[in-house]
């Protein structure tokens, strides 16, 4: 937006390199690893897409998947512990 395309840039592999990791330390052996891996990738290929365009629609939606994605683990972390006491 304020058109700071180097730190847009930067910021944008930033995303990407957390999103790889969080790819790299999935366990492939459960079907919900193999689904968020899915969801990874494709939020990975937005970011690429998103910072070769510089577009901030693409990061608005990568954003929307990131931000479920938290909600929904803190949900699972609220149950995780409720089931534990």
């Amino acid at each position: 937006e304020n058109k700071e395309l180097e730190n847009a840039h930067n910021n944008i592999i930033k995303a990407q390199r957390i999103i790889e990791e969080f790819m790299a330390t999935l366990d492939m052996d459960y079907d919900i690893s193999k689904n968020l891996y899915s969801l990874y990738d494709y939020m990975h290929r937005r970011l690429i897409d998103a910072n070769i365009r510089k577009d901030k629609e693409i990061l608005e939606e990568v954003l929307g998947f990131a931000r479920q994605l938290r909600d929904t683990w803190a949900q699972a972390m609220k149950l995780a512990k409720g089931v534990n006491k």
